[in-house]
């Protein structure tokens, strides 16, 4: 069964606008690469319009079919100006420090790419930045990665005004996948990638974090936080019970909150939180469903868990189970699943 989940995370409409610039320079028509994303140049053109990430993946699938290129991820990521954000953009480049600017984009960043989550620690002389999906990528999880990555090396690197062509990437990039053969022609463009890792990382020397950003602005940053709290309260108010469900659906431990907990959490009895969620058409038992089948998606795009381990994260203290309900959500057992995954790129170069 394929679940809709992926269409509630948005990003901004200025990514496919990206995209589309791209291909639309390389000779293909507007029509072709958004056919089927139910998008037109029109939407993507809108500074403030957010777009369905699948909308995003139908896009990048009909380019990667028309181009065959899979350096498509590198080229994107190089490509982003600092302007493409709007007023978090704004707000990046008028902080103090890069301390600051991370602070500042890991709240309102990734309120705008809600596709995935960070976290900032230090070890030993390194800065590290690890980064998490909120959502199942799919087939297209090492571009979508090396595009994000590669993006927000390049955007940091613009706040610090550095000029990566004559001094080099202070940065290095952490993936958990082989490397692909795109990798060679853009390499020296790139910052460097270390491929097979086990977890998603941005890393670069934590002596960085203190020095100035040459267009600080204090009245600036307020400004822009002040518009990116606007805009942040006003996705807050469309949220539905549904959303709000989703996003308080996070396992611990190996268990998921069960109803109860959920109603407490969101100050409302059962039967209220189960009437509200039945006004809009779904009910707590599939939302759960869909947590667990995004999870495991997620969990299972990472080859160094074992099968038996990805079971036990999303609830299932018996794999058999876990492999029952794995086939009914994709039609495939979850080892199927995984060497499916792994097969899909390598026509690509």
């Amino acid at each position: 069964m394929s679940l809709p989940s992926p269409r509630l995370a948005t990003i901004p409409a200025s990514y496919g606008l990206s995209l589309l610039s791209l291909m639309t320079e390389r000779g293909h028509t507007a029509d072709d690469i958004l056919a089927g994303s139910e998008l037109s140049r029109a939407q993507l053109q809108d500074q403030h319009a957010q777009i369905g990430g699948w909308q995003y993946v139908i896009m990048l699938n009909n380019a990667l079919r028309l181009g065959g290129d899979a350096g498509l991820a590198y080229e994107l990521g190089l490509r982003s100006q600092v302007t493409k954000h709007g007023f978090v953009g704004f707000g990046l480049i008028s902080c103090a420090t890069l301390r600051e600017a991370i602070e500042f984009s890991e709240r309102y960043f990734q309120a705008r790419v809600s596709v995935f989550r960070s976290d900032m620690s230090i070890k030993g002389d390194q800065v590290v930045i690890e980064l998490h999906e909120t959502v199942p990528l799919g087939p297209q999880r090492p571009l979508i990665l090396d595009m994000v990555l590669v993006e927000l090396c390049s955007l940091f690197a613009k706040v610090m005004g550095t000029d990566t062509n004559a001094a080099g990437w202070a940065s290095e990039i952490w993936v958990p996948y082989p490397e692909p053969v795109a990798y060679a022609r853009y390499k020296g463009r790139l910052p460097r990638f270390k491929f097979a890792q086990q977890a998603v990382q941005i890393r670069f020397p934590a002596r960085m974090l203190d020095e100035p950003i040459p267009s600080a602005d204090p009245v600036s940053v307020q400004l822009a936080i002040d518009r990116c709290e606007q805009e942040m309260a006003q996705k807050a108010a469309q949220q539905t019970t549904a959303d709000l469900v989703r996003h308080h659906l996070i396992c611990k431990d190996g268990r998921y909150p069960d109803v109860a907990a959920m109603a407490q959490k969101l100050l409302l009895s059962e039967r209220t939180l189960k009437r509200r969620l039945q006004d809009e058409g779904c009910s707590f038992q599939a939302l759960l469903d869909q947590a667990r089948h995004q999870d495991s998606l997620r969990l299972l795009g990472n080859p160094a868990l074992a099968i038996k381990q990805v079971a036990e994260a999303v609830g299932y203290t018996d794999p058999a189970n876990f492999a029952r309900a794995f086939a009914k959500w994709t039609g495939f057992s979850p080892r199927e699943w995984r060497q499916r995954q792994q097969t899909r790129q390598p026509g690509l170069n």
